[in-house]
């Protein structure tokens, strides 16, 4: 009997000891838990053994790409707040002008607010761009008519090229012809007028502009938007697709030239959520944006 009592209390430290053992790091892994659930997004659990070991390894991951999430979110409202504060100081600017007679209420003070205006009307397009809705994504199935797409944008913007003094090539090769692209027309109208948009403000007058439609393979179309670019730094190309990034630092702003620097982030943005990708490159004087779409599969 004492030997059975002598192995009974054994086998019970013993149990509680193990389930000490157990029960400790997934404890501290919960409190770490609890902590990343209310927002603490620096938390990081310090077990390093076991299995448990490895559950706190992923933690751990998960929450250092929150954290630099969270620091991703602050920075970018930090910067749409600068962005949208510069048309509205300029606005209460003229408008305190015009009250304390600075400014005279004629066609050229009206001009300067309509521009300001439509700076702030193209942000707020431009962050609305930024978010594809359910309808989007369900009319990419169906996908657009590539050819006629490529037509229509040319039809739009040939007038303002002309106004820029801006020669533009369009060339569309044979083989596309009859292919549908898998994306929204709204979200492909996006997409190239922010590139022509971005054409006309900085391509050199003296190179033609250039737009290449090729299949680079049976499942995807590529399209290339090229344009003189004499003052482009080499160092500038790998931040061309970060918002609010732009190659000038200079706040001087033509009417109708606004740059929000939202553009070619859209462009990211949207080739990305439609199995797309995009690439920038820079040969010689000559910037070319490489943009890479599926296409509707072809049916027998």
């Amino acid at each position: 009997w004492a030997s059975v009592i002598f192995g009974l209390l054994t086998a019970v430290f013993a149990s509680i000891g193990l389930a000490f053992l157990i029960v400790s790091p997934l404890r501290s892994l919960a409190r770490a838990t609890e902590r990343l659930r209310q927002g603490d997004y620096s938390v990081r659990s310090t077990v390093r053994s076991g299995e448990v070991g490895k559950l706190a390894n992923n933690f751990n991951a998960l929450a250092a790409e929150l954290e630099q999430t969270e620091k991703r979110r602050a920075q970018y409202l930090a910067d749409l707040g600068h962005e949208l504060r510069t048309p509205i100081t300029s606005l209460r600017g003229y408008t305190e002008g015009l009250e304390d007679g600075v400014f005279k209420a004629d066609r050229c003070f009206f001009a300067l607010m309509s521009g300001e205006l439509s700076h702030l009307t193209s942000l707020t397009h431009s962050i609305e761009a930024m978010e594809l809705d359910h309808d989007d994504q369900k009319a990419a199935a169906d996908g657009i008519a590539l050819i006629d797409a490529i037509q229509d944008m040319q039809l739009r913007w040939a007038a303002l090229f002309r106004q820029r003094d801006l020669e533009i090539e369009l060339s569309i090769a044979d083989t596309l012809k009859g292919h549908r692209l898998a994306v929204s027309a709204k979200s492909f109208r996006h997409v190239v007028d922010n590139l022509m948009s971005n054409i006309i403000r900085y391509a050199d007058a003296d190179a033609p502009c250039r737009i290449e439609v090729a299949s680079s393979n049976s499942h995807a179309a590529e399209l290339v938007f090229s344009n003189g670019a004499a003052n482009m730094p080499t160092d500038a190309v790998p931040y061309l697709f970060d918002r609010f990034f732009r190659v000038s630092d200079s706040r001087t702003r033509e009417r109708d030239a606004h740059s929000s620097g939202l553009g070619l982030s859209i462009v990211k943005q949207l080739c990305l959520a439609n199995r797309g990708s995009v690439e920038a490159f820079l040969t010689g004087n000559r910037l070319s944006i490489h943009i890479s779409l599926p296409l509707v599969p072809v049916r027998e």
